[in-house]
């Protein structure tokens, strides 16, 4: 009974510990806010250990994301949304990530992110129920987890900016290069729902020839034989909205 007691105070005083902690990083981000841009910090802090093969940086990683947007959010810096593409990328693997706990930090950061665009381009973005959605991603079971990860991805790609698209799709090569399992299924599975709900809009509006090498440099140095079904779907795609340019970009080296 002793014993029982004893944990439960224990902790109860790392809970206490950590949430001390938390409160001193956000404050210590308001004062480097006030002297520095944003940029550096997601560069340097955040994105390196987002990729980490170590879930426990991952982890430290979007704590100190979750302080910083949640700053910024607070303190109205619009700034933050010149990274909207490349954070939503390092986000979304991380929803399926082995540890609960981070899968939570990765959908407060997408929620804050999205707060955050919403409020620097005056606009209402119809996020829909997502904290509901978070149930999802506590499930043991990682079928569910991806599912419900899918979900999220259509209510965040009706809100993207197709002038993000490049740096999304950047972070999804990353983690195409870095990550393994399940992430990489949920990297592959944002990638192809935002092509679908874009694509038309993409080879419309913007030059192709970034995104198709992207794509092309990901095949080329192919680590792991998961992500090459998303690959293809997502070259399927771009030829269905545009065949020319696409056949042209992809088998023509430039």
């Amino acid at each position: 009974m002793m014993l029982k007691i004893r944990k439960s105070q224990q902790a109860a005083q790392y809970l206490q510990l950590l949430q001390t902690s938390l409160k001193a990083l956000g404050r210590l981000m308001v004062v480097l806010l006030e002297t520095e841009t944003t940029s550096g910090f997601f560069q340097n802090i955040v994105h390196r250990s987002m990729t980490s093969g170590n879930m426990w940086e991952r982890k430290r990683a979007l704590q100190t994301c979750s302080q910083l947007l949640a700053v910024c959010e607070e303190r109205g810096r619009g700034d933050a949304c010149k990274h909207f593409g490349s954070l939503v990328g390092l986000l979304v693997p991380l929803m399926c990530d082995p540890m609960p706990t981070s899968r939570q930090l990765a959908v407060t950061c997408l929620s804050s992110l999205l707060q955050i665009q919403a409020k620097a381009t005056n606009r209402v973005i119809q996020t829909g129920d997502i904290g509901s959605l978070c149930e999802g991603l506590n499930d043991r079971s990682t079928v569910c987890q991806l599912q419900t990860s899918s979900k999220i991805a259509r209510i965040v790609c009706r809100s993207f900016s197709l002038e993000h698209t490049i740096d999304f799709m950047m972070a999804i090569k990353d983690t195409f290069r870095k990550a393994k399992g399940m992430r990489v299924r949920a990297a592959g599975k944002w990638m192809i729902t935002f092509l679908q709900m874009h694509g038309k809009d993409i080879c419309r509006d913007l030059d192709l020839s970034p995104i198709i090498y992207i794509l092309r440099s990901c095949m080329s140095s192919l680590q792991h034989s998961t992500n090459m079904p998303f690959l293809c779907q997502a070259v399927a795609i771009l030829t269905r909205c545009h065949t020319d340019i696409t056949i042209d970009s992809f088998f023509h080296r430039r």
